[in-house]
C-alpha cells in the first residue's frame, strides 16, 4: 500500500479518520494525502449583483481549508508520515473519488457520522456512497457511542 486517502470536513469523526490513516500510513510507510472538498451551494433569486458577496465567502472558505490543511499536513510530515493537502471543490463524493483515482490511492479513509432511519434517507451518507463508487478499499471510521453525541 502506497498512498492513502483521507477525507476530511474537519468534524470530530473526520479528525478520528485522520487519526485511524495516520496510524496506518505510519504501519505501512505509505503517503498521506488530506482531502477537504468546498461546496458552492448555487444561489438564487441573487442576480448578477447579489454573485459579489458570495463568491467572497467562497474564496475565504477555501483559502481556509487550504491553510488549515496545509499546517497539519506539515504537523503530519514532523511526525514522519509523508503528507500533503488537497482541496476541491464541487460535490464531496465525486471529488473524492476523482482524488483517489487521480492520485491512484490503495485506500480511501472517511468518517462516518453512523445515521440511521429517517436521517439517514434524507441526509444521505457521503461514506455510503463512497464505498459503493470507489476506485480501491474504503475505511469507515466512526467515533465512539459516548463522543458521538446526539
Amino acid at each position: 500500500m502506497k498512498k492513502i486517502l483521507v477525507a476530511t470536513d474537519f468534524s470530530d469523526c473526520a479528525r478520528r479518520a485522520e487519526e485511524t490513516s495516520i496510524a496506518l500510513a505510519r504501519g505501512l510507510a505509505a503517503e498521506l494525502i488530506l482531502l477537504h472538498v468546498t461546496v458552492e451551494a448555487p444561489l438564487y433569486n441573487e442576480g448578477m449583483r447579489g454573485l459579489v458577496e458570495p463568491r467572497k465567502v467562497y474564496e475565504a472558505q477555501r483559502e481556509w481549508a487550504e491553510t488549515n490543511l496545509a499546517a497539519r499536513a506539515a504537523e503530519i510530515r514532523e511526525g514522519g508520515v509523508a503528507t500533503h493537502g488537497v482541496v476541491r471543490t464541487g460535490v464531496a463524493v465525486e471529488e473524492i473519488i476523482r482524488t483517489a483515482t487521480e492520485e491512484h490511492c490503495d485506500l480511501i479513509v472517511i468518517g462516518t457520522h453512523g445515521r440511521g432511519g429517517l436521517s439517514r434517507f434524507f441526509l444521505g451518507s457521503v461514506a455510503d456512497r463512497v464505498v459503493r463508487m470507489a476506485p480501491c478499499p474504503v475505511m469507515t471510521v466512526r467515533l465512539p457511542a459516548d463522543e458521538a453525541g446526539p
